[in-house]
C-alpha cells in the first residue's frame, strides 16, 4: 500500500515538474527572433520617436531586436490592416496612438481598435497647439480673432486625415465658432516643417514632436488640450484655460493581432513595466513632457473604450 502510494505520489510531482517545465519553456521561448512594431505614420513623427526610443529599453529585456516598421497611408489603415491580417505569434505587433480610435469614425474602413487585443498602454501624451516662432498669434485668443476676421483663409495642420488631432482641429473650430482650413499630412513631421516655414499659419501635433523646434526657438507654442498645465511647462495655459472648454489626452501603447497567446502578451506586460526607469529612456521621455501612464490589458482595453466613446460623441456634426 505504501508503494503504491509512493508511485501516485512520484507521478503527480513528474507530471507537475513536466507541466511547469513545458510552462517556463513556453515562456522563455518567446521571443526567439526579432520583433517588428508597426506604426502608421512616418519616421519623424512623434509616434515614431516613441517606440523607437521604446525599443531601444526594451530590447535588453527581451534579448531580441525590435524593429520599427512605418507604414504609411489610407489615414492609418495600411498599418492596421496589415497587423489585424498577421500571424498573431508576438512577432508582429502595432504601436498605436489616440487615432486608431478617432480614424474610423471619420473615414470608412474595415478595421479598428476592437480587432485587437491590447498589450498595454505605456504613456499619454501631451498635445499642442503651436505656431511659427514669428507668427504674430501669441494667445489663442488672437488665433479666434484672426480667423473670425478673416473666414476660411486661416489654415491648419494635422497629421495624416484620420487623425485624432485632426478630429480635434475640426471639434475646436466649431467650439470656437471659426471657420478654418484644415491642411492634412502623412505625418506630424511635415506638419512642423510647414509651421516653421510659414505656409500655414496654425497645428496640433504632439509635443514630442517638435520639442526640438521648440527649444530651437522656431515654433512658438499656444496651449495645451491636458485637463491641467504641464508640470514641465507651467506657464503654458490649456485650451480650457483659453476659453475652449474642451480636453485632449493622447494615449500612446502597444496591440497585438486577435488570437496572440495570453502568454506572450504577458511577456510583454512584464517587461514594459520596466522601461521607465531605463536612464536614456527616462531621459527622452522628461525632455518630450510625456506622461508615464502603465494599464496592463484589461485596463488599456477600459481606457480605449472609453476613449472611443468620447470620439465618438465628438464626431457627431462633423462627418
Amino acid at each position: 500500500m505504501r508503494r503504491r502510494f509512493l508511485a501516485i505520489m512520484l507521478t503527480v510531482a513528474v507530471a507537475a515538474a513536466v507541466s511547469t517545465g513545458a510552462a517556463v519553456a513556453k515562456d522563455v521561448s518567446y521571443p526567439a527572433k526579432p520583433v517588428t512594431i508597426v506604426y502608421h505614420s512616418q519616421a519623424g513623427s512623434g509616434g515614431d520617436i516613441f517606440l523607437r526610443q521604446l525599443a531601444k529599453a526594451m530590447e535588453p529585456l527581451l534579448g531580441q531586436p525590435i524593429v520599427i516598421e512605418n507604414r504609411t497611408g489610407g489615414g492609418g489603415s495600411n498599418a492596421w490592416t496589415y497587423v489585424k491580417n498577421a500571424k498573431p505569434d508576438g512577432y508582429t505587433l502595432l504601436g498605436i496612438s489616440s487615432s486608431i480610435l478617432a480614424g474610423p469614425l471619420q473615414t470608412k474602413m474595415s478595421v479598428s481598435y476592437k480587432d485587437f487585443k491590447p498589450v498595454a498602454q505605456v504613456f499619454f501624451d501631451p498635445t499642442v497647439i503651436y505656431t511659427s516662432a514669428n507668427s504674430k498669434f501669441k494667445t489663442f485668443e488672437d488665433i479666434i480673432n484672426h480667423a473670425k476676421a478673416n473666414p476660411g483663409q486661416q489654415t491648419w495642420g494635422a497629421g495624416n486625415p484620420g487623425s485624432a488631432e485632426t478630429m480635434c482641429i475640426e471639434k475646436i473650430a466649431r467650439l470656437a465658432d471659426m471657420k478654418i482650413t484644415v491642411v492634412p499630412f502623412e505625418g506630424g513631421a511635415d506638419v512642423m516643417v510647414e509651421i516653421i516655414a510659414g505656409r500655414i499659419d496654425a497645428a496640433i501635433g504632439e509635443y514630442a514632436e517638435i520639442a526640438s523646434q521648440v527649444e530651437a526657438g522656431n515654433i512658438k507654442l499656444i496651449c495645451n488640450l491636458n485637463s491641467e498645465r504641464m508640470q514641465s511647462l507651467p506657464d503654458l495655459p490649456t485650451l480650457k484655460e483659453s476659453g475652449i472648454d474642451f480636453v485632449f489626452e493622447k494615449m500612446r501603447g502597444i496591440l497585438a493581432p486577435k488570437g496572440t497567446p495570453d502568454e506572450v502578451i504577458q511577456v510583454w506586460v512584464d517587461r514594459l513595466q520596466k522601461i521607465y526607469d531605463d536612464p536614456a529612456f527616462k531621459k527622452y521621455y522628461e525632455e518630450n513632457k510625456l506622461v508615464p501612464r502603465f494599464r496592463p490589458t484589461d485596463e488599456m482595453q477600459k481606457a480605449m473604450d472609453e476613449q472611443y466613446e468620447f470620439f465618438k460623441e465628438m464626431s457627431k456634426g462633423l462627418y
